[in-house]
């Protein structure tokens, strides 16, 4: 009579061994990837950050060339978000017709934080922008005619 044991004959499962050795592969990988792939999601940000402040710019030049509500329209930013607004100033706007964007926490801005389009002309002060996220730095500037140049 042959007796079954259970711990002998057909095994399966993994040994400790090659747990370790795929846990150790997976870590390794990660190890390579995780940096590359941060670098990507930074300048994809970054980027992201430099079109949306451009479009808004050009949108409202675009609002005051078209006398929309014959009206200025401008431009205004904060740490958190962007604006674009329909009157003489930031302070005197219509808040209702406010149209809110949200900023990008990594991506530091300088410059004027409001910038007034003229009605039907779009005449601006100059003034020029600085997006920087560490090594990369990108200026856009707007002159006196309201052309965005970037």
């Amino acid at each position: 009579m042959k007796l079954l044991k259970p711990w002998a004959g057909n095994k399966k499962g993994f040994t400790l061994f090659e747990m370790l050795l795929a846990i150790s592969i997976l870590i390794i990988l990660l190890a390579i990837t995780l940096p590359i792939s941060l670098n990507f999601y930074n300048i994809y940000q970054f980027d992201s950050e430099v079109g949306t402040l451009i479009s808004l710019l050009e949108k409202a030049r675009s609002s005051a060339l078209a006398n929309r509500n014959e009206s200025a329209h401008g431009f205004y930013f904060s740490s958190t978000t962007f604006v674009i607004f329909q009157g003489s100033s930031y302070s005197s706007r219509a808040a209702a017709l406010d149209k809110t964007f949200s900023r990008t926490g990594n991506v530091y801005l300088s410059g004027p934080s409001e910038l007034v389009f003229s009605a039907l002309s779009g005449q601006t002060s100059s003034s020029t922008y600085n997006l920087s996220n560490g090594p990369r730095s990108e200026n856009v500037y707007v002159n006196s005619e309201g052309t965005i140049i970037y």
